[in-house]
């Protein structure tokens, strides 16, 4: 379980402070009973184009199952909304749709339907002008619509680290299952989390991790999912299942790519701000001064000292025929 993957509440830990701290917030999204912890704003969606971006650096092709190589007609989703007839490819997530917006505006035979989490106003991150062939909806993966028992030939689910709770990820997996027609084939990709204690000469990096890992248990959100996902595709019933890990590497030492990554990446410690001080700091931060110091520094870290990275795993499998 994570409270045992994540033990911040040792007798090491700070003594918290249940007072939230002021600080100029960013907007969220207002999902009934979601615990994502990104924003929702302008400065988010420029971030997920950039994740995005290095996320096809990283893993060149996009779509590893031969659902990619599929001729009839597909269709995309996400962890969304309601009612869609005829759909062959579905898409989970709460980023920004490049990899939506690519296949799907260069080929007429697929089209697509996304899901994402809403906020206010609650398309805010989906594009404005999407290709004819590419619907944007939003609903919870974790309970789709019955109409859709085996619809889809592929369902595609990424970077739900900070959404989904722990028990939540079996059931999105049977979720995904029931929708898929039997041989469809599902793929994820995930980040793997920032470890506590592992950072040895970078503070900003090992507090920032500590406040990290904090939220997530306070939120109960599965920072572990991209090693455990494997195990729970074959509890749901899937099978030929495979995973490939791609290494993010973090600075200027790593050339373009690693600038780019930092400024990814920090923007996402950024990000959990608004939630880490709607909890009071955790005891590890008691101003916003403070906090935009950590990840100033971080970046600083990440820059002068080689060697910093992060995995990410892409997971897929397939529904059996019968």
């Amino acid at each position: 379980m994570l409270a045992q993957q994540n033990p911040a509440l040792s007798n090491n830990a700070p003594e918290e402070n249940t007072v939230s701290i002021n600080h100029t917030p960013h907007n969220y999204q207002a999902y009934p009973g979601s615990k994502y912890a990104l924003p929702h704003d302008d400065l988010e969606r420029q971030r997920r184009v950039l994740n995005s971006l290095q996320e096809i650096y990283l893993n060149g092709p996009q779509t590893f199952t031969p659902a990619l190589h599929l001729k009839e007609p597909l269709r995309e989703q996400d962890p969304a909304r309601p009612d869609q007839s005829g759909s062959d490819r579905q898409c989970f997530g709460n980023r920004y749709r490049t990899w939506t917006l690519g296949p799907g505006s260069c080929d007429d035979r697929r089209s697509f339907c996304s899901y994402g989490c809403g906020g206010e106003p609650r398309f805010r991150l989906f594009p404005t002008s999407p290709p004819k062939n590419i619907e944007f909806r939003v609903q919870s993966v974790t309970d789709l619509p019955s109409e859709w028992n085996d619809t889809f030939s592929l369902v595609h689910q990424r970077l739900l680290i900070l959404a989904l709770q722990v028990p939540q990820w079996p059931k999105a997996i049977q979720e995904i299952y029931r929708v898929l027609r039997p041989g469809g084939w599902v793929q994820f990709t995930e980040s793997t989390p920032w470890r506590k204690d592992k950072y040895p000469g970078k503070p900003c990096m090992e507090k920032l991790t500590a406040i990290y890992r904090r939220l997530a248990e306070y939120r109960n959100l599965y920072l572990d999912c991209a090693y455990d996902i494997p195990k729970m595709l074959g509890e749901a019933g899937f099978v030929e299942i495979r995973s490939e890990s791609r290494t993010q590497l973090m600075g200027k030492w790593a050339g373009e790519v690693g600038v780019a990554n930092v400024t990814n990446n920090v923007g996402v410690f950024r990000g959990i701000k608004t939630p880490v001080f709607a909890a009071g700091g955790f005891g590890y931060v008691t101003s916003e001064a403070e906090y935009d110091a950590l990840c100033d520094g971080l970046e600083k870290e990440w820059d002068e000292i080689p060697g910093s990275g992060k995995d990410f795993i892409i997971t897929w499998a397939r529904k059996p025929l019968v």
